[in-house]
C-alpha cells in the first residue's frame, strides 16, 4: 500500500475547529428570537379568547378560522421568499437574517391584528 493512501486512512482524526459565529448569524439569531416571542402573543391570546368564548358558548369558529389563516398566510410569505432564486443565491447567513427580518414583521403584524380584533 502506498505509504501516504496508510496514512491519510489510519492517521488519527483530526478534530475540526468550532464553526466561527459571524455578526450576522448572532444578529439573525436574536431577531429569530424575537419572532419566536412575538409569535406566541397571537397563540396564547387566540388560546385565552377560545376556551373563555367556548366557556361563555359563543361560537369560535370564525375566529379560529381566521387565526389559522393568518398564520398560514405568513407561513407562506416566508416560504415563497425563501425559494425566490435571488434568496436562494445568498449566502446562509445573510439569508438567516433576512428571513429573521421578515418573521419579525410578519410575527408583529399577526400580534398587533390579533389585538385588535380580539380585545
Amino acid at each position: 500500500m502506498n505509504p501516504r493512501t496508510y496514512d491519510i486512512l489510519y492517521r488519527p482524526a483530526r478534530i475540526a475547529p468550532p464553526p466561527r459565529r459571524t455578526p450576522v448569524m448572532l444578529l439573525a439569531a436574536g431577531l429569530w428570537l424575537l419572532a419566536w416571542v412575538l409569535i406566541s402573543l397571537p397563540v396564547a391570546l387566540a388560546g385565552l379568547t377560545v376556551v373563555w368564548g367556548m366557556a361563555e358558548g359563543v361560537p369560535m369558529t370564525g375566529f379560529l378560522l381566521w387565526c389559522v389563516g393568518g398564520a398560514s398566510a405568513g407561513a407562506a410569505v416566508l416560504v415563497a421568499v425563501r425559494l425566490a432564486p435571488a434568496v436562494r443565491r445568498m449566502r446562509a447567513d445573510a439569508r438567516s437574517l433576512l428571513l429573521a427580518a421578515l418573521a419579525c414583521l410578519v410575527s408583529l403584524v399577526l400580534a398587533a391584528v390579533t389585538w385588535l380584533s380580539a380585545v
